[in-house]
């Protein structure tokens, strides 16, 4: 036998090689002086934390502009702001895990508008392909989401969660907190099977029919309104609520 070093080195969970391709250098005082306006309408609290809170917030965003790459396509006027605002939706989205950036895309794809995909036939304003390890947004809807951001639907935030559930459901997941998300997974469809609740969230209409396409859409939509309808979700779902933060170890569900 010759392995004598310690499995945990092998098994850890280690990030592919960087492909980011952000051109500004910055610290993560210059992010928040710079982009503090533009992290707000992703993350509205932004102005109202810690400083110290902030710089973390900001490293994070620096952390994903290093990581992941964005392509402009058709035209798209791309701004390093918009690119600020996507990479803030993600830290969003996975302020709870300590080992945030994941291996499932590489790059981020954004048009000017919704696309159609000939080899699904269905026209998109967001699509997540694991195979290419690409992320497409359409700016417009991108825009549009983070300005009405209680409405429900934030389409960056829907496709990050796609990209979540790949990295975290795999049989042999490596990632860190894949377990917890496992966990977390499990408890919604549990609780979502009970047909008293499903009554009740049809009573109120809290998820789009989009949302039972299948499972990864409906913990999608589920995450665009444990952040856009926080005080509806709480209100009269408090379990689901748990469940579905306690999925990505969110801090205001510890």
């Amino acid at each position: 036998m010759f392995f004598t070093g310690s499995r945990l080195f092998y098994d850890r969970y280690r990030l592919n090689s960087p492909k980011g391709n952000f051109q500004l250098k910055l610290t993560p005082e210059q992010i928040i002086y710079q982009f503090a306006d533009t992290i707000v309408k992703v993350f509205p609290i932004f102005n109202q934390i810690p400083h110290r809170f902030k710089l973390n917030f900001s490293k994070r965003i620096l952390n994903f502009l290093k990581q992941y790459a964005f392509l402009a396509k058709e035209n798209a006027s791309l701004t390093n702001a918009q690119k600020v605002a996507i990479a803030a939706s993600y830290v969003k989205l996975t302020l709870g895990y300590h080992q945030f950036l994941i291996n499932t895309f590489d790059t981020i794809v954004v048009y000017p508008t919704a696309q159609y995909f000939p080899h699904l036939n269905e026209t998109h304003t967001g699509h997540f392909n694991p195979k290419m390890k690409v992320i497409m947004l359409a700016l417009d809807e991108f825009e549009h989401d983070i300005y009405y951001n209680e409405d429900g639907k934030d389409v960056a935030l829907h496709e990050f969660t796609h990209a979540l559930c790949f990295e975290m459901m795999q049989a042999y997941a490596k990632h860190p907190d894949a377990d917890q998300f496992k966990k977390g997974f499990r408890l919604i469809f549990e609780w979502i099977a009970i047909p008293q609740h499903k009554m009740r969230i049809d009573q109120i209409e809290f998820l789009r029919a989009y949302a039972f396409t299948d499972r990864l859409e409906l913990v999608s939509v589920l995450i665009e309104l444990f952040f856009e309808k926080e005080t509806i979700f709480k209100t009269h779902f408090p379990d689901l609520y748990q469940y579905v933060g306690g999925m990505i170890k969110h801090p205001k569900t510890k």
